[in-house]
């Protein structure tokens, strides 16, 4: 599994609250309303145990639009999303979810286009399994009792 898979997951999932998002992994040089932007910011590894460790991400979502209003509205239901228990996304393509652990978003602000953007931050962790040696298998097993037969 690779940060890409994890990014993709993460912008499905923000453009899935928020209808007729444009979601971009860069800031555009000029913004329209409907852009959504998702870019992972932190990485941390922590090791837990001898065979799997987790994964700490923290995404930052920046939302645009056209006024505080809208922006803070979007911004809202990606919190209200987070918190109505929906707290593990789906990642794209395997059996796995990264769970979110919370969603915190600052004030709007006027951009230098006019538009009103605001960011916020995703927090979000994964556990993976150490890679384990492999060992050759074990085709055949036999089977030989031998009965003693007292004198």
């Amino acid at each position: 599994m690779s940060l890409q898979d994890e990014l993709a997951s993460v912008a499905s999932f923000v453009a899935s609250v928020v209808p007729g998002a444009q979601v971009k992994y860069d800031v555009p040089t000029q913004p329209v309303a409907a852009n959504l932007v998702v870019r992972a910011i932190t990485n941390d590894f922590e090791s837990e145990t001898r065979y799997h460790y987790r994964i700490d991400r923290a995404y930052q979502i920046v939302a645009y639009g056209a006024d505080a209003l809208a922006v803070t509205t979007k911004m809202d239901a990606i919190s209200r999303k987070v918190m109505d228990g929906k707290t593990a996304i789906p990642i794209a393509g395997t059996q796995r979810y990264i769970r979110v652990n919370g969603f915190n978003f600052g004030a709007p602000f006027k951009t230098e286009s006019g538009l009103s953007a605001c960011i916020g931050v995703l927090q979000t962790e994964v556990r993976e399994a150490r890679t384990q040696e492999e060992y050759e298998k074990i085709w055949h097993v036999y089977y030989r009792n031998t009965i003693r037969v007292p004198l």
